[in-house]
């Protein structure tokens, strides 16, 4: 099927049903789990999408082990921004003149097992690194072979195993994560969405862009967002021009772990630092959150230089070969 019409697909049927989910959301903002709920759609719809119109399996998407250069990268790059965008709320406080617009607070910093402080970050790390082994175990799994290897070496009167331990290869992500919605999201838009498209990497990052961005459109309609139309913008076009950093990373790792783990990371420790903008509360440092937030002016302009960057090297670059229909991992 041609690339254009199964993208067309996919993005029809995500996006309705993910505004669908957010609505019901927007509904009962206690009811926290419509989110997860929400952002399993993408993976649910490209996976079948991906079956549907090319018979591809889940794998197909990228399950293989990156190396480990790759998986650091992706549980360790949120810091970067971070330190970035401290450092540029910190100038804008001195020549401006204006101490409250970014303030050092970690009394407001709370952790597990009644923690307080800045021993809350690397505790929270620990937990995200422990709890990413899951994981690690099922990109493992596929990087050696080992549900084919499961296949190959039952009789055929075991044929229903085969089909039981990729399910059993991924209980452990459920159990101690509950719904992996960065992961999900990562398998719909990166693992299906910029992979029909890899062989001409600046369209593939400039369709995630806006559809990235309107997969968040519920969050600017919340009782926190609502009505602040300048963080709304600030806030959706910092979403796209980061699709383009997400896209460039799946690319260069040809896996969704990267991604996956720098989009948890990132949903820790970015409102845990900076500010959370989906619930209006300041973490690490407050004041101007909306401002400094990774998911705000600051995180604009720092994915949109980033974004200026890879496509000016996308569009230098010679173009790649098309990618096989069906990956190995």
């Amino acid at each position: 099927m041609d690339s254009r019409k199964d993208t067309l697909w996919f993005i029809c049927i995500a996006l309705p049903l993910s505004w669908l989910v957010g609505w019901l959301w927007l509904k009962d903002e206690r009811l926290v789990f419509l989110l997860r709920v929400l952002m399993c759609v993408p993976a649910v719809v490209g996976m079948g999408c991906a079956w549907v119109f090319r018979r591809e399996p889940p794998r197909a998407m990228g399950l293989k082990f990156p190396g480990l250069k790759f998986w650091a990268l992706g549980l360790l790059l949120p810091f970067a921004y971070v330190a970035v965008e401290v450092a540029l709320a910190y100038a804008v406080r001195l020549v401006s003149g204006r101490p409250d617009f970014i303030t050092f607070q970690p009394e407001s910093l709370r952790g597990p097992f009644g923690l307080r402080g800045l021993v809350v970050v690397p505790a929270v790390l620990g937990l995200v690194v422990a709890g990413s082994l899951t994981w690690l175990l099922v990109a493992v799994a596929y990087s050696r072979g080992w549900p084919d290897r499961v296949r190959e070496r039952l009789p055929s009167s075991w044929s229903f195993v085969p089909h039981l331990f990729p399910i059993a290869l991924w209980v452990p992500s459920f159990y101690v994560g509950g719904l992996p919605g960065e992961l999900a999201e990562e398998v719909g838009w990166r693992g299906y969405l910029v992979r029909r498209w890899m062989d001409r990497p600046a369209v593939a990052a400039a369709i995630t862009m806006p559809v990235w961005a309107a997969f968040h459109l519920p969050i600017v309609f919340s009782s926190t967002q609502r009505g602040h139309v300048l963080q709304n913008i600030s806030f959706l076009a910092s979403i796209a021009v980061a699709a383009v950093v997400f896209a460039a990373l799946y690319m260069a790792s040809r896996s969704v772990w990267p991604c996956a783990l720098f989009h948890l990371s990132w949903n820790v420790f970015n409102p845990m630092l900076l500010g959370d903008v989906y619930a209006g509360r300041p973490g690490l440092f407050g004041g101007e959150v909306w401002i400094f937030n990774g998911e705000g002016v600051f995180g604009l302009v720092l994915n949109g230089l980033l974004a200026v960057w890879f496509f000016r090297r996308w569009m230098r670059a010679p173009s790649a070969q098309p990618v096989p229909a069906v990956q190995a991992g």
